[in-house]
């Protein structure tokens, strides 16, 4: 089976590259779902106070996570006994792949990608598992080429074992990588990339600077599309642990004080703003919609031709 698997790779050029441990940073605590209200303070107290008597599934089930895997970064800072922790969001892998919204939503990424040539095309995109957004793609118009990312261990594996029981996809597929996005592009030059599918799912304020620095090094080509689905940023605002953390820093980018700002507003005003810095890039459509779990905004954005 490995040398099946070795020769697969090596026939289709088909790159892994695998994902280094992630660091855990000084001060911080990651945790692997979006949490609201005042639920992060009360997720702290409650592992200090049960870890002791608890197993870290029974913690995990506790807590509110489907298993013991977010709460492991928790764990390695407790135990160093820090007196002070800032509440970080881990980047969430994306596992909700229906919905009437969602299909919209590709439909309308499709339409965006098929205005472009598909002789010169390298789609940067995030599959998941079961490759839905690219082959609806090729279906509706075959002979784009893609660079698939996907940061998560696990789900990159079952995408590569889905990619390999699709011939189709094989041929369309040109790399693929077990990184983050951010990781992927870091040493990337101009006009890398024909389009770019960032099909997050997640919180703005986990990849606004890695959208920023795309568009700000214009990787993705003159009259390419980047199309960016995100969660309503529906977080507390002004929670007295977050007025550190990343969700406010972005959040006073676009905020006037006193003005009430909803998740919707706050995802839609920060697009906004990475649109106006980054000069020659154009919001070209907007669809709000609701998933079976979430309320999801999509963002396309047009890189200008002049």
């Amino acid at each position: 089976m490995a040398t099946n698997i070795v020769t697969f790779l090596k026939e289709f050029r088909i790159i892994s590259i695998n994902q280094p441990k992630q660091k855990i940073m000084k001060n911080e605590i990651y945790k692997g779902v979006p949490l609201t209200g005042n639920r992060t303070t009360e997720m702290i107290d409650t592992v200090i106070e049960n870890r002791d008597s608890m197993n870290s599934k029974e913690l995990a089930k506790l807590v509110g996570f489907e298993t013991y895997h977010p709460l492991i970064g928790m764990f390695r800072q407790l135990d160093k006994n820090k007196p002070k922790v800032i509440i970080k969001t881990a980047k969430k892998t994306f596992n909700n792949y229906y919905g009437s919204g969602k299909e919209k939503a590709r439909d309308l990424i499709a339409k965006a990608i098929m205005d472009t040539k598909r002789q010169s095309s390298n789609v940067l995109t995030l599959p998941a598992t079961e490759w839905i957004m690219e082959k609806n793609i090729i279906k509706k118009k075959s002979g784009y080429k893609f660079t698939a990312v996907e940061r998560d261990k696990e789900t990159f594996k079952q995408m590569i074992k889905n990619l390999s029981n699709n011939e189709e996809l094989l041929d369309s597929v040109i790399a693929t990588a077990n990184k983050s996005i951010g990781e992927v592009v870091v040493n990337d030059k101009e006009d890398t990339y024909s389009s770019a599918i960032l099909d997050y799912c997640g919180y703005i304020d986990s990849f606004y600077d890695e959208i920023n620095d795309m568009m700000k090094r214009n990787l993705v080509k003159k009259g390419g599309y980047i199309a960016i689905t995100l969660s309503e940023n529906d977080r507390s605002i002004n929670h007295p642990l977050r007025l550190t953390s990343h969700s406010n820093v972005y959040i006073q980018k676009c905020c006037v004080e006193g003005e009430v700002m909803d998740g919707a507003k706050v995802t839609s005003e920060l697009i906004n703003v990475l649109v106006y810095t980054n000069v020659g890039y154009k919001i070209v459509n907007k669809f709000s919609y609701r998933d079976t779990t979430s309320n999801m905004l999509l963002f396309i954005i047009r890189r200008n031709d002049e």
